[in-house]
């Protein structure tokens, strides 16, 4: 019986390797008639329904390969690594902890943990996780990617830089660690440092949307009128987890109160309200005592996700603020707190609100403020744009909005300066 196990073991894991999933899955599957508890089988077996693409059957095998006694940890790696997929991200925590109890070198595990601690909001667990993982995987590029992320978050820049050229070293085609120190090289002004990766990039990934948008901003050529989509993307996908803890304690970050406190005179009760690019939804709180339809729109999945667990919304989607407005109804006021700073052109989106906005209807909005002896707008090196106050406001004449109420804020900080922005209200008329 013995070696008749053995025999149909290696047939399984021959038909595996071959990509014969289907004879894979039943000889595994008898194996298990005879050992059902084996764990080894059961992580194989759920590697196969992986590789089917039936994850809810992956699922349940590594669940009982996870629960033996001892648990089998491949499977428990494997079953966290679904748990972040479906956004259980403590679920991962508590099984990656199991692992690293038995194995303190796992380094794939502590830097799996490290995302996953990313993901909830524990920037100090997450750093604490990845630098585990490189000092017990010091050549896994992955980890020490992410270790740079982690320390950029908490603006040590020298160090993230370090990290991220040890990924580079590791892995000199790493499209994401170049440009991330090309991110932070921009930041400390070694501009022509910063212009040497993304170009790299573009070696790696010709046509990458969001490097040629850095080069651009650093006046390498003609200002575009928007960042692209994708990179807004990711910049916000990959800090939702983090994204209140640290803008909101770290920066003091203010803007959607005081937008809030400027509207406020003119909000009524039962507005449709719509939130333009909601993010994790810090505005919403303030707003949905007046609404009697709150709809949250956002470019990132992640942030959208965090916003849902507020609770808040009505309804929350995936929008791209560019594309057509095709909203079932139109609204009694938008407000949308530090986003056109990632838009030169504000015209079409002017021209869009106008459209889903009843007579009357009211925009909030911020921008950073361009100095008052400029015209138009302006990319700056931070990836964001300013406009001038006067571009706002004959962008706003041309599409028949009124300004009722402004003020100067101070919107953010960046490298512990405040950055100066304009706060608007307008009315359509």
């Amino acid at each position: 019986m013995k070696n008749e196990c053995e025999h149909t073991l290696k047939q399984a894991a021959l038909a595996h390797e071959e990509g014969r999933l289907a004879d894979a899955e039943k000889a595994y599957l008898e194996i298990l008639n005879q050992k059902p508890d084996s764990g080894s089988v059961l992580n194989a077996l759920g590697t196969v329904f992986l590789d089917q693409s039936q994850p809810d059957k992956a699922k349940t095998v590594f669940e009982k390969a996870a629960g033996l006694n001892p648990p089998h940890l491949s499977a428990c790696y494997n079953l966290g690594r679904l748990k972040q997929i479906e956004g259980d991200d403590q679920g991962a925590i508590n099984l990656y902890r199991a692992i690293v109890k038995q194995q303190p070198r796992f380094g794939l595990a502590w830097n799996n943990m490290g995302v996953a601690y990313r993901e909830i909001g524990e920037p100090e667990e997450a750093i604490s996780c990845f630098r585990r993982a490189v000092a017990f995987a010091p050549d896994m590029a992955e980890a020490w990617n992410n270790l740079g992320v982690a320390q950029d978050a908490f603006h040590m820049i020298e160090n993230a830089a370090r990290s991220y050229r040890k990924a580079i070293e590791i892995k000199p085609d790493y499209a994401s660690a170049h440009f991330n120190l090309g991110v932070s090289l921009q930041k400390r002004e070694r501009f022509e440092d910063a212009e040497d990766h993304y170009n790299k990039v573009l070696e790696i990934k010709p046509g990458d949307e969001a490097a040629n948008f850095m080069l651009q901003s650093l006046g390498t050529s003609a200002t575009p009128d928007a960042a692209p989509a994708q990179h807004v993307r990711r910049i916000f996908d990959q800090c939702a987890g983090t994204f209140e803890k640290i803008l909101v304690t770290g920066l003091e970050y203010r803007t959607p109160e005081l937008l809030f406190n400027l509207t406020r005179p003119r909000l009524k009760q039962n507005l449709a309200v719509l939130d333009l690019g909601c993010g994790t939804g810090l505005g919403s709180q303030f707003y949905r005592p007046y609404a009697k339809l709150l709809i949250g729109v956002d470019v990132s999945p992640r942030m959208l996700q965090k916003a849902s667990e507020k609770n808040i919304y009505d309804d929350l989607m995936v929008f791209d603020i560019l594309q057509d407005w095709a909203f079932s109804q139109p609204f009694d006021l938008i407000y949308s707190s530090d986003v056109f700073v990632y838009f030169g052109n504000l015209d079409p989106i002017i021209r869009s609100a106008s459209s889903a906005l009843v007579p009357g209807g009211i925009i909030a909005f911020s921008v950073e403020k361009l100095e008052e002896n400029r015209t138009g707008y302006q990319l700056f090196p931070s990836g964001r744009y300013a406009h001038s106050h006067r571009y706002v406001r004959n962008c706003l004449k041309n599409h028949g909005f009124a300004p009722v109420a402004e003020t100067d804020a101070a919107i953010r900080k960046q490298s512990g300066d405040e950055v100066p922005g304009l706060l608007i209200v307008a009315e359509k008329g």
